[in-house]
């Protein structure tokens, strides 16, 4: 898929623009919002996933030595701690520096370390002054608000966003407090959640240090949808509630159909044979599949689309596991589940031929 994914640079980008007449030759705005739009270097992925297990192991090494070598009785005292951890974190950070030298590496692993355990703590106390699990996700909520722009670390802004919407998630499905009106609460914040994930990802003007809490989002959505395909009813002391997927589904189709709309250009420019079959066939998608399958989907439209490798990635893993869970949770026999993946390998092999066909798979026209 990614052949095809053309790639740009600014300044040759914006030379064909001028030579074109679209914009001024030297435009002071359009280098000042382009230059807004960047970001520090950071280190490549894999060191940062390497950084990021290593300063994990470190902050449990952190908490186990505060919870036996500091004996902090009351909840006051591990709030204090972790704004005290907080706000040392910082500080090595900037120390730090750009983190590209060994010294800096190690400050930022060791910054990293003490911004986890800090968050940790500080939610624990609060979680345990305020008696409710909803003190963690306030506590989660305003420390993540508060470090965001200041803490300029992304695997840090990734994970406090994913950890707030996991925090709730958490509450939604198992607090017994809202027996009656827990399909209305998921539902809505699976709609919260899509409509925080479109302004992010379609507007322009959103600055690059907001595409952590954009995969943030996007792992929520994953884990809501792995939930409601593994768990579809769920215990509350002695009565059960069940959790209907089909406002999700509709949800996520109406986004499939909307991400396809937006990749192609908008409404105007749907009445190509592509977009048409594409639209018809996410719609066909939301009648007979499952969520968690359109969502993979729709990461895939949409890494294609912002050329997000990492989007690609997610939905190419998602598609397997959403199929396990959808043809396991079918409620007809062996011989039955049988017929009907033979019948989905026939319908894309199908698909691919016609695609082929058309030439659409080497960026043709319909």
């Amino acid at each position: 898929m990614s052949k095809y994914m053309s790639q740009y640079k600014a300044s040759d980008l914006l030379n064909k623009l001028s030579k074109k007449g679209f914009i001024n030759d030297g435009d002071e705005d359009i280098n000042r919002f382009i230059i807004e739009q960047q970001q520090d270097k950071e280190l490549p992925l894999y060191l940062r996933a390497l950084v990021g297990v290593g300063a994990f192991i470190a902050s449990l090494c952190f908490i186990g030595f505060i919870a036996i070598g500091m004996e902090i009785r009351e909840e006051e005292g591990f709030v204090i701690a972790g704004l005290v951890l907080i706000a040392l974190a910082i500080g090595l950070q900037k120390l730090g520096g750009g983190g590209h030298t060994i010294k800096g590496s190690f400050y930022m692993q060791s910054s990293f370390a003490l911004m986890a355990t800090g968050k940790t703590l500080f939610t624990f106390g609060m979680a345990e002054i305020l008696g409710s699990g909803w003190g963690a996700t306030i506590a989660l909520l305003v420390i993540t608000a508060a470090t965001y722009h200041i803490y300029r670390m992304s695997v840090d802004r990734f994970l406090s966003t994913f950890a707030v919407l996991f925090s709730i998630l958490v509450n939604v499905l198992w607090d017994r407090e809202f027996a009656g009106s827990r399909e209305l609460l998921f539902n809505g914040f699976i709609l919260l959640q899509i409509l925080g994930a479109a302004v992010l990802i379609t507007n322009v003007k959103i600055k690059r240090d907001y595409i952590p809490m954009t995969y943030g989002i996007l792992f929520s959505l994953c884990t809501s949808a792995l939930f409601l395909a593994s768990y579809t009813k769920f215990g509350y002391w002695r009565h059960e509630e069940y959790i209907n997927p089909i406002f999700v589904s509709l949800l996520f189709t109406g986004s499939l159909v909307a991400s396809i709309i937006w990749f192609v250009g908008g409404v105007r420019k749907i009445n190509t044979e592509t977009s048409r079959l594409a639209c018809l066939g996410a719609v066909l998608m939301g009648v007979i599949s499952a969520p968690g399958i359109i969502l993979s989907i729709i990461l895939m439209v949409l890494g294609y689309a912002k050329h997000e490798k990492i989007m690609v990635t997610m939905g190419a893993l998602l598609v397997p596991v959403f199929l396990f869970f959808y043809y396991y949770n079918l409620d007809i026999s062996l011989m039955e589940k049988s017929g009907v993946l033979v019948g989905s390998g026939i319908t894309l092999l199908v698909g691919r031929f016609y695609i082929g066909f058309k030439g659409w798979d080497k960026g043709g026209n319909a």
